[in-house]
C-alpha cells in the first residue's frame, strides 16, 4: 500500500488577497498575522451568535419565572408606548393641547376612555386608548366628558357606542400577555422608525 503525498495547490488567503502555497492540508491563510485576524473574526461571529441565543434563552426563562401580574404590567407598558408613538403630534384627546413626544414616558400619557380600573377587559383595546396630556389624565381623572367629545370627533359615534357597550370577557394567558408585549413593542419600533 502506497501513501499519497500531499501535493499542495495554490490557494487564496481568506484574509488578504494574496495567493499562497499551503504547508498543511486545511490551511486557510497565508501567515501568522492573517491567522490571528482570521481567528478573531471567526471567534467574534461565534460569540455574537452565542450571545443572541443566550439572550433568547434568558428572555424565555425570565418570562417563565414572571408572575401573571408582572406580565400584565409588561404588556401594559408596551401597549402604552405604542399608543404614545401612534398619537405623537396629535392633540390631547380631551383638551386639544398639542402633544410633544419626548421619548419613553414622554410628555403625555396613554389615557383610556373606559379606565383600566373600571373596565379591565378594555385594557388592550386600541380604540379605547388615546394620547392624553398628563394634566387631563392624572389631575382631572381622565377628563371624561371632554374625552368623549374628542373621541366622537376622532373616531365617530358608532365606534364610541361599541366601546361603551363592550362587555366582552377577555382573559389572557401568560403566553398571550408575552405575545401582546412583543407585538406592541414591535409596532412602536415601526412607528418610531418612520
Amino acid at each position: 500500500m502506497t501513501l499519497r503525498s500531499h501535493s499542495p495547490k495554490p490557494r487564496k488567503c481568506r484574509v488578504c488577497p494574496s495567493i499562497f502555497m499551503p504547508s498543511r492540508p486545511m490551511q486557510k491563510v497565508c501567515g501568522p498575522m492573517c491567522a490571528l485576524t482570521f481567528s478573531r473574526s471567526e471567534n467574534g461571529k461565534a460569540k455574537k451568535v452565542a450571545m443572541v441565543l443566550d439572550k433568547r434563552e434568558t428572555r424565555a426563562k425570565l418570562d417563565d419565572m414572571r408572575t401573571k401580574p408582572q406580565l400584565v404590567a409588561l404588556a401594559q407598558k408596551a401597549f402604552n408606548g405604542f399608543i404614545r408613538a401612534r398619537d405623537a403630534g396629535k392633540p390631547c384627546i380631551s383638551c386639544g393641547t398639542p402633544l410633544a413626544d419626548t421619548g419613553v414616558g414622554g410628555a403625555f400619557d396613554c389615557g383610556h376612555y373606559r379606565s383600566v380600573g373600571s373596565a379591565v377587559h378594555m385594557r388592550f383595546v386600541e380604540d379605547n386608548a388615546h394620547g392624553q396630556c398628563k394634566h387631563c389624565n392624572r389631575h382631572l381623572a381622565g377628563n371624561h366628558v371632554a374625552y368623549r367629545a374628542g373621541l366622537l370627533a376622532r373616531i365617530g359615534e358608532r365606534p364610541v357606542d361599541l366601546i361603551e357597550s363592550d362587555q366582552t370577557l377577555r382573559k389572557y394567558s401568560k403566553e398571550g400577555l408575552i405575545e401582546i408585549a412583543r407585538h406592541y413593542r414591535e409596532q412602536e419600533r415601526k412607528l418610531r422608525a418612520k
